[in-house]
């Protein structure tokens, strides 16, 4: 009789949850039993209590029971033995560029140091691409913040007929003498206006040799239509399904949601997608918010998401800054920069307003001190004149570097607890600061532990676009934001460290959070979409250095078992 009770109780929940459609084939009277049962592991189910309970049961793409799910059990029902393993809810990656990703993994040529030992085996490495290529093709080197290249004279030696790009970023890329000529970039290429966001750096006779977050004429992509969507869906599985996520808050082109759209119509989207829209000027944003879409149109497997607006660049060389970028920041120094803004202060207003009138979160790129001032400012006053209370403006890599300037930091701090404003580091990325980048005075990396003791919740993302695309797995962020340290051993500000549930939850119910999405993801609890990860440790009970080396077992969408480790 108690059996009958809790199942029909939680009959009852998951009816509410779904508004009683998934019931409604029901038989008056037939005994409610669930479709699979997980049990015989530890189940973290990041819920408010942070409950760990032994099992979980599913009734089609829901969670109806959590914890003594035997009860769930009738004559079809399928039991999952977890032997032990440990299961999550599905993670949710809350920042990513996926046709990045895609274009970089097919087109680019990996020259990260490390691996690669120096800028001689970068040449070498291109040497190898350019002999499989036509004449005078393009050769694209994709490496990561700060890492040495070769100077533009040895680039020009190497590579005198064909033109060559080399990546540090999506924000900074050098270009020798060949690829300035056929790009037109010569003495005579204007600059950027005076306070804009970006710069070109220049050889000595005037030619671009360095272009920081600076239009450029690049030629255009190499994928066709179905390229890009074989390779997207490819990124998605292989770099993040595999990697236990299942929920991915993506940015990139209108063509690509076009393909996932595709992929779900033809049953092979691997992940549920949260369609984020990028403008970089205001002509681009009034264009978006013309169409009459709006934050949270969709479904559970594709919803438009937020409208992303690049407010300046990335520290040491971009970004917006009260002070002039310190010498060992960046990859070159230019004296007395400030950086610059792609809005001025009155253009920011009334885009972000105009944003809030139509429907949308607003999610901002703000690196440097100055820009997120300009950001807070601008949600405040749109605050006051279209209060809406749960907003959830986000400003994306808040924090990455948090300045040590004492009255200007606490109350931008303050700012952003008042209007509720969501944080959101890619603590991933600590990993690439240098041995010198981590001596900048008056600067902290990455301060996880003092915006969640201030209240705020950060969600989790990689935010690659080819400079760590081997960091998309979420226990790489929560073992860097747990033991604090970098590619080359270096351990930052150990205080700043968080715990292991900490790291779980922005990559769960934090992510979920900051993306409307905690209703139906991000924890494991009645009601739910039944995504899960399957670990094969306990993350909570791993040593730091352990947590990104356990494996994924299995995930879990729908209901359905989606990935398998062989």
């Amino acid at each position: 009789m108690m059996t009958a009770i809790r199942r029909s109780a939680g009959a009852m929940l998951l009816a509410t949850a779904l508004g009683s459609l998934s019931l409604a084939a029901q038989s008056p009277g037939e005994p409610l039993y669930a479709d699979i049962i997980f049990t015989g592991g530890k189940v973290i189910t990041v819920d408010k209590g942070e409950r760990i309970v032994d099992s979980v049961a599913v009734r089609g793409n829901r969670i109806v029971a959590v914890g003594q799910a035997g009860e769930w059990k009738g004559p079809a029902t399928k039991v999952v033995d977890l032997k032990g393993r440990t299961m999550l809810p599905g993670f949710i990656d809350a920042h990513s560029h996926i046709a990045g990703m895609a274009n970089v993994e097919a087109h680019h040529v990996n020259v990260q140091v490390p691996p690669l030992a120096d800028t001689k085996a970068i040449i070498a490495k291109l040497r190898e691409a350019a002999a499989k290529k036509p004449a005078g093709a393009w050769i694209i080197g994709q490496g990561t913040y700060n890492q040495v290249f070769p100077t533009r004279a040895e680039l020009d030696a190497a590579f005198p007929d064909n033109p060559v790009r080399l990546d540090w970023s999506a924000h900074d890329k050098m270009i020798n003498h060949r690829a300035a000529v056929i790009l037109g970039m010569g003495r005579d290429f204007p600059d950027p206006p005076k306070g804009a966001m970006g710069r070109y750096e220049r050889t000595a006779d005037g030619e671009v040799m360095i272009i920081r977050d600076a239009p450029a004429p690049w030629p255009k992509e190499e994928f066709t239509y179905p390229e890009m969507k074989e390779a997207v869906r490819g990124v998605l599985n292989d770099f993040y399904l595999e990697k236990g996520v299942t929920t991915v808050s993506d940015m990139s082109p209108g063509e690509t949601y076009r393909a996932y759209a595709e992929l779900r119509n033809e049953g092979r989207l691997p992940t549920r997608i949260r369609m984020n829209y990028i403008a970089r000027d205001n002509a681009a944003a009034q264009k978006i918010l013309d169409t009459g879409i709006s934050t949270g149109l969709g479904n559970d497997w594709l919803q438009v998401g937020a409208l992303k607006l690049f407010i300046d660049g990335v520290w040491g060389t971009t970004a917006a800054t009260y002070r002039p970028a310190w010498k060992g920041s960046g990859t070159t120094w230019v004296p007395g920069n400030y950086g610059g803004t792609s809005f001025d202060q009155a253009t920011l207003d009334t885009v972000i307003l105009s944003a809030r009138e139509h429907g949308w979160q607003v999610q901002t790129h703000a690196n440097g001190d100055r820009a997120q001032d300009m950001v807070i400012s601008a949600f405040e006053k749109a605050n006051k004149l279209a209060p809406k209370p749960d907003s959830r403006d986000r400003i994306e890599h808040f924090a990455h570097f948090l300045t040590q300037d004492p009255e200007r930091t606490e109350t931008r701090l303050k700012r952003m607890v008042d209007n509720g404003i969501i944080p959101s580091p890619q603590v991933a990325f600590l990993w690439r600061l240098t041995d010198v980048n981590v001596k900048e005075p008056a600067v902290k990396f990455f301060p996880l532990r003092e915006l969640i003791d201030r209240g705020m919740h950060p969600p989790g993302g990689v935010d690659t676009v080819g400079t760590q695309n081997f960091a998309t797995s979420p226990l790489f962020s929560i073992e860097r934001a747990v033991r604090r340290d970098t590619k080359f051993g270096t351990i930052v500000q150990p205080k700043q460290a968080i715990t292991p549930m900490e790291g779980i939850k922005m990559f769960t119910i934090w992510s979920a959070e900051a993306n409307f999405l905690e209703k139906s993801l991000g924890s494991i609890e009645v009601g739910k979409l039944a995504d899960f990860v399957i670990l094969e440790k306990d993350p909570l009970a791993a040593r730091p250095a352990e947590i990104d080396e356990i494996r994924v077992s299995m995930t879990i969408l729908d209901g359905k078992v989606v990935y398998e480790r062989k």
